[in-house]
């Protein structure tokens, strides 16, 4: 029965070796294992599919550093097709749309993955309006709101700006009322009422 399954060529971890020479004179070896022309040493013989006269050999040999021997002899008349090495921790890419909450760890998601485009000092991940999606917003600060009416009578709001600008304790003896909260409040009346929006 033909194999039914993933191409190795669809693993990303699998390295095709140069295939050997078998030899009468050499038997069932040892045999310089390489990629590239370069002497290649497997993880271990687990890890590698040999294919002789087309028949997959898998178990019947062992690998030493660079060298692999077979457990029988080969002939001058046999024939290597290819050679693989599978990796350690076979990886392949997942399809998308494939990965969900459950295949992800606990406490794998950690903030040095986080993007940092378009990000600045201050900002925060908040729910948007819509409450419906993760947006950046700015983080709220410690915020000194005093109140105080001008000669004519006017509201006049005076903030610290989320900690850029300082105010007096000249000012802040004029102010009729304080309010310590969070920043990011802005004020305006309506109907005489004064009414604070965040």
């Amino acid at each position: 029965m033909a194999y039914i399954g993933q191409g190795l060529n669809r693993f990303s971890n699998v390295e095709k070796l140069d295939v050997i020479t078998p030899a009468t004179a050499t038997g069932a070896g040892p045999y310089n294992l390489t990629k590239a022309s370069v002497a290649f040493v497997p993880s271990s013989a687990d890890t590698m599919v040999v294919s002789i006269n087309g028949v997959v050999q898998y178990g019947n040999f062992t690998v030493t550093g660079s060298t692999i021997t077979f457990s029988a002899a080969l002939a001058d008349a046999d024939v290597c097709d290819f050679i693989y090495h599978m990796g350690t921790g076979l990886i392949s890419t997942p399809a998308d749309g494939t990965v969900n909450t459950a295949q992800l760890a606990s406490s794998s998601v950690t903030p040095v993955k986080f993007s940092t485009t378009g990000i600045s000092a201050g900002n925060v991940i908040k729910v948007n309006d819509a409450g419906n999606a993760w947006e950046l917003g700015n983080a709220s600060s410690a915020e000194v709101y005093g109140f105080s009416k001008n000669s004519d009578g006017q509201l006049i709001i005076t903030t610290t700006n989320q900690g850029t600008d300082s105010i007096s304790s000249a000012t802040f003896a004029t102010f009729d009322d304080t309010l310590f909260s969070a920043s990011g409040f802005t004020f305006s009346i309506s109907n005489g009422n004064l009414i604070a929006t965040i």
